[in-house]
C-alpha cells in the first residue's frame, strides 16, 4: 500500500458566513416560496402547504436552514408537515401582518410566534405561542398556545431588536385608540406590561380602517404605519429601541387619485436599506388599481415628503400587496393573483434609478394563483448589515506566514483585543501577525462595543498555516493492486475534503490509473493538489513445476526472479529459495516496484521403495512397539498378512498406514519369528509381491 503524506494545509475564513440567515427561506401565498440561500435567489419548489391570502411568518436557523413557518393559524415544520400541536393558532390568513417569529434571547431552541386576527373576523386578540425545536425529534413542537396579551388589535405586528442586539421589541396598534404598545422580549420571557405611546391619530370606525402594514426600518429607529380605507394615510414615527417609546409622529397622505369603494388605498410599506426612502404600495381606483410609490423621508416634513413622491410602477392588471426587504437588500413586492414576485433592485436610489424589476422571480402558473397580497413578516433587524454579528476573516494565501486579519465591520466598536494563538496579541483593528511555524492556531478576537448593552462579542476561529500546497506527494505507479492516497494526517473537524472521485474523506483507495486531485476547504480557503497514478509492469515469478519426494530425501525450490525487493514463502522463509523434505503445497510471494506476484508448487510422494523392519519389541515402552511398512511410496490395492509358524493369519490389513502390535485376539504373541506377505500396485502400475519374516523380541 502506498501512503502519500502532507504536513499541513491552510484554511481561510470567508465573509460569506457573516450575514444573518434567519430570513433566508420565505413561504407565502398559495404554495409560493423564495430561497435566499442561492445567489440570485430562486423559487422554492412548490412544496409549501400553508396557504395565506396575506401575511405569513418564517424562520430559519443561523445557517439558513428552514425551521418552520406559519400562516397565523397552522405551523408547518421543515418537512412541510403540520408541526406537532401546530394547529388552531389565533392568527388569521387574511391579516396584513398576522404573525412574527421571535427567538428566545439566549436560547437557540425556543421561539415565540406572536399572532393577531383580521378585520371582519370574530377574534382580534394579540397572542403568542411557544415552539420548542427539541420536540418531535427535532422537528419542533408547540408547547404553549395562544397565550393572551391583549383583547382587541387589528392586523399590525412589527418586531425589531433592542439596542442591545439581544432582546426584541414587538409593537402593535390598539384598536379605537391612538396607542402603540411596545412589548419587550428578553431571556426572562415576554414582559406583559407594554410601553404605551400615543400619536394623536385614533384608528376606529369600520374595521377595514386598520388594514395596512406596520414596518420598522432595519436600523430600528423609524416606524411606519399604513392605515388603509377611510384614513388612507401613512404615519411616520421615531422609535427608541432602548426604551420602546414612539415619538415625533408625522402624517401624510399620498397625492394620488381619490380612493373608491372596495379599494384599500395604501397597503404595504418598506424602508430602503439606508433608511432614507420609504416605498408604499397602494390600490386606489378602477383606473389605477396598483401603484408603487417612493418618498424621500429625510426632511421629516409631511409637505416635503409628499412633494418628493415618485411613481415607480403602476399596473392595471394587478392589485398592490406587501413590500418586504430581502437578505440581498432588495425590496420585493407581491401583487394579488400574480405569477411572480417583483423587486426593487437598487432601493437606496431616489427615483427611477431604483430599478424596479417587474415579475423578477417566477412563482407558478396563473391558474394556481401562487402570489397573493402578502409576504412574510420578520424581525426587521435581520436585514440591517451593521447589526450583523462581528466576525473576522483571514486574508492572503493559505501558505502565508504573515497573516492579515480583517473585521467584517468596524462601526460600533470601542476597542478590540486579538489573541493569535501563538502567544502574540494585538489591539489593532486590522492587525498582521507573523507565524513562525506551520500548524493549527486558535485565534480569538474580543470586540468591545459602544452600544447600550455594555457587552462584547467574542469570536473564536481556528486557522491553518500550511507549510506547502504539495501535500499528496510525488506521482506514483501501480500495477493494478489497491493503493491508498492520503494526506497522512487525521481529519480535522470543520475541514471539507473533496476528491475528483466524489469522495469526501482525507484518503481514498483505488485500483485504477490516472490523475487524482484532492481539494481541501474550510470557510472559503481552498487548496488543491494532484497526483498521477501510472501503470507499472507487474513482476513475474516461477518456482517450477510440481515435483515428488521420497522418504529421507529433500528437494530445493527456487524463485526464477532473483531481483525482487522481498520474498515470502508460506513456510515463513524470506530467501529466494527453500529446501523441503515433506510432501505439501508451497507458494512464494514477491514484491517488486511496489507490486506483488506469486506462484505455487505441489510436492507429492514419489514412486519410492518401501522399507520393512525385521524385528520389533511390543512392550509399550514407546520405542519400536509396532511392525509397519515405512516409506513414501505410492501403494494401491495394498494387502498385508502376517502368519505364525503353523500358517495361521495373526494380522491382515489393506491400509498401508495400519500397524501390528504383536497381538492376536488381544493376546501378546510369544517371541519368535513370524512370516509376512505384501501385495500392492506401485505408482507406475506394476504389481509387487513381497515376502519375509519379522522377529518379536521380548
Amino acid at each position: 500500500m502506498i501512503r502519500i503524506f502532507v504536513t499541513y494545509c491552510c484554511l481561510l475564513l470567508s465573509l460569506t458566513g457573516f450575514a444573518q440567515k434567519q430570513a433566508n427561506n420565505w413561504y407565502f401565498g398559495f404554495r409560493a416560496g423564495i430561497d435566499f440561500n442561492q445567489n440570485p435567489p430562486q423559487q422554492l419548489a412548490n412544496d409549501g402547504t400553508a396557504r395565506s391570502f396575506e401575511g405569513t411568518a418564517c424562520i430559519s436557523d443561523k445557517n439558513g436552514k428552514l425551521l418552520f413557518y406559519t400562516n397565523g393559524q397552522i405551523v408547518n415544520n421543515r418537512l412541510q408537515q403540520k408541526m406537532k400541536n401546530g394547529g388552531s393558532l389565533g392568527g388569521h390568513q387574511s391579516s396584513t401582518n398576522n404573525a412574527v417569529v421571535v427567538p428566545f434571547p439566549g436560547n437557540d431552541s425556543m421561539y415565540y410566534i406572536f399572532t393577531t386576527g383580521a378585520a371582519q373576523q370574530e377574534f382580534h386578540q394579540f397572542l403568542y405561542s411557544v415552539v420548542d425545536m427539541r420536540g418531535d425529534g427535532g422537528l419542533g413542537e408547540i408547547t404553549d398556545k395562544n397565550v393572551l396579551l391583549e383583547d382587541t388589535i387589528f392586523e399590525k405586528i412589527a418586531a425589531v431588536k433592542h439596542c442591545n442586539n439581544r432582546d426584541v421589541w414587538v409593537v402593535i396598534h390598539r384598536w379605537n385608540t391612538d396607542e402603540y404598545h411596545s412589548y419587550l422580549v428578553t431571556a426572562f420571557g415576554v414582559n406583559p406590561v407594554p410601553v404605551i405611546s400615543k400619536t394623536g391619530l385614533v384608528i376606529n370606525g369600520q374595521e377595514n380602517n386598520e388594514i395596512g402594514t406596520l414596518k420598522f426600518n432595519t436600523h430600528g429607529n423609524k416606524l411606519a404605519a399604513v392605515h388603509a380605507f377611510d384614513n388612507n394615510a401613512i404615519e411616520l414615527m421615531d422609535f427608541d429601541n432602548t426604551t420602546g417609546i414612539i415619538s415625533n409622529p408625522i402624517l401624510f397622505h399620498p397625492n394620488i387619485s381619490p380612493r373608491q369603494t372596495n379599494y384599500t388605498g395604501v397597503y404595504g410599506a418598506e424602508f430602503s436599506p439606508n433608511g432614507k426612502l420609504l416605498y408604499v404600495s397602494s390600490n386606489n381606483s378602477v383606473t389605477d388599481p396598483c401603484l408603487l410609490l417612493q418618498y424621500d423621508i429625510t426632511s421629516n416634513n409631511p409637505t416635503t415628503i409628499v412633494n418628493s413622491q415618485q411613481l415607480i410602477h403602476d399596473n392595471k392588471h394587478w392589485f398592490a400587496g406587501a413590500l418586504q426587504m430581502g437578505p440581498d437588500q432588495r425590496i420585493y413586492m407581491a401583487m394579488w393573483q400574480d405569477t411572480a414576485v417583483s423587486a426593487i433592485d437598487n432601493p437606496d436610489v431616489y427615483g427611477s434609478g431604483c430599478n424596479f424589476n417587474y415579475n423578477k422571480i417566477y412563482m407558478g402558473p396563473a391558474n394556481l394563483e401562487p402570489v397573493q397580497f402578502g409576504l412574510p413578516t420578520f424581525i426587521q433587524s435581520y436585514f440591517d448589515t451593521i447589526n450583523n454579528p462581528y466576525d473576522f476573516q483571514r486574508l492572503g494565501k493559505c501558505t502565508d506566514a504573515d497573516v492579515l486579519f480583517k473585521l467584517n465591520r468596524v462601526n460600533g466598536i470601542d476597542s478590540v483585543k486579538w489573541d493569535f494563538g501563538d502567544g502574540q496579541r494585538s489591539q489593532a483593528l486590522q492587525p498582521t501577525n507573523h507565524y513562525a511555524a506551520p500548524g493549527f492556531y486558535d485565534v480569538q478576537c474580543i470586540v468591545y462595543k459602544v452600544d447600550c448593552s455594555g457587552l462584547n462579542d467574542t469570536i473564536n476561529r481556528k486557522i491553518w498555516i500550511a507549510s506547502t500546497d504539495h501535500f499528496l506527494g510525488n506521482d506514483t505507479a501501480s500495477c493494478g493492486q489497491q493503493i491508498s492516497l492520503t494526506i497522512g494526517v487525521d481529519e480535522e473537524p470543520g475541514v471539507n475534503y473533496r476528491w475528483n472521485t466524489g469522495a469526501v474523506s482525507s484518503k481514498i483507495s483505488t485500483t485504477n490509473f490516472g490523475t487524482y486531485w484532492l481539494e481541501i476547504e474550510q470557510n472559503g480557503c481552498t487548496v488543491r493538489d494532484s497526483i498521477n497514478v501510472s501503470v507499472t509492469v507487474k513482476p513475474v515469478v516461477n518456482i517450477g513445476p510440481d515435483t515428488s519426494i521420497c522418504l529421507g530425501n529433500q528437494v530445493t525450490i527456487r524463485s526464477s526472479n532473483l531481483s525482487a525487493a522481498s520474498y515470502l514463502w508460506n513456510t515463513g522463509a524470506t530467501t529466494p529459495s527453500i529446501t523441503v523434505n515433506e510432501v505439501g503445497t508451497y507458494y512464494l510471494t514477491i514484491t517488486q516496484n511496489g507490486c506483488l506476484a506469486s506462484d505455487t508448487m505441489s510436492v507429492i510422494a514419489g514412486d519410492c521403495d518401501i522399507f520393512i523392519p525385521n524385528a520389533f519389541t511390543p512392550n509399550n515402552d514407546g520405542v519400536n512397539d509396532y511392525f509397519r511398512v515405512l516409506g513414501s511410496a505410492i501403494m494401491q490395492h495394498y494387502t498385508l498378512k502376517i502368519y505364525n509358524r503353523y500358517g495361521n493369519v495373526m494380522f491382515s490389513s489393506t491400509n498401508p498406514s495400519d500397524k501390528w502390535d504383536g497381538r492376536y485376539k488381544g493376546k501378546l504373541m510369544p517371541a519368535g519369528a513370524y512370516s509376512w506377505s505384501i501385495v500392492y500396485i506401485n505408482g507406475k502400475g506394476y504389481t509387487k509381491w513381497l515376502n519375509g519374516s519379522v522377529l518379536i523380541v521380548h
